[in-house]
């Protein structure tokens, strides 16, 4: 199994690992909007080392606040702002690291932000695309999300990649790969 096959592989693991954990319920939304919170909303990333043993890393942020609108049985809009200065890893260096220059330099960018311009809702699959802010960067992407719009509410999950070296996050690519999985998942924790 070649090297970028595997990193797949454990990458996908982890990704179903992380969906089964986060699994939620709806989250209310009266009148046709949802408020995100740290409480119903999590971002969570994985990335990895290049080389034989990449070490997959898992981490997060522990405050989100946004909102999306609804309508029907259809969402009609998200936006999410990521307080950058709460990531968090399972190792404290990684973590430090991470808030570093080196990467997200959550003291000058302490916010990230995704801002949708336009929804698709299509069957199994929707998506969104939008404004992307991180590290002081807009870029517009488009990424795919199961959403389920109920009487009960939202329930939005998106699996989707962000080259970090788009957004200005340069660090040592020889390193650590550039391309960063990225989760989310809109429904109040179970």
């Amino acid at each position: 199994m070649s090297f970028r096959l595997w990193i797949a592989a454990v990458v996908g693991v982890c990704l179903s690992v992380t969906s089964v954990c986060l699994a939620a319920d709806a989250v209310p939304a009266p009148g046709g909007t949802a408020a995100l919170s740290p409480q119903n909303t999590q971002v969570q990333f994985v990335c990895a080392h290049v080389g034989p043993k990449p070490d997959p890393r898992k981490g997060g942020f522990a405050n989100v606040s946004g909102k999306a609108a609804v309508e029907g049985k259809t969402l009609k809009s998200i936006t999410l702002d990521i307080d950058t200065t709460s990531l968090f890893t399972d190792f404290d260096k990684l973590t430090t690291h991470l808030k570093s220059p080196d990467f997200f330099e959550t003291r000058r960018f302490p916010t990230a932000r995704f801002e949708s311009t336009k929804i698709q809702n299509g069957e199994g699959t929707t998506q969104i695309t939008g404004k992307l802010t991180l590290h002081g960067v807009t870029k517009e992407i488009t990424v795919p999300a199961k959403v389920e719009v109920t009487d009960a509410g939202l329930k939005l999950t998106s699996e989707f990649t962000v080259n970090r070296l788009d957004y200005g996050i340069n660090y040592d690519p020889k390193k650590v790969e550039s391309n960063v999985t990225m989760t989310v998942v809109i429904g109040q924790k179970s």
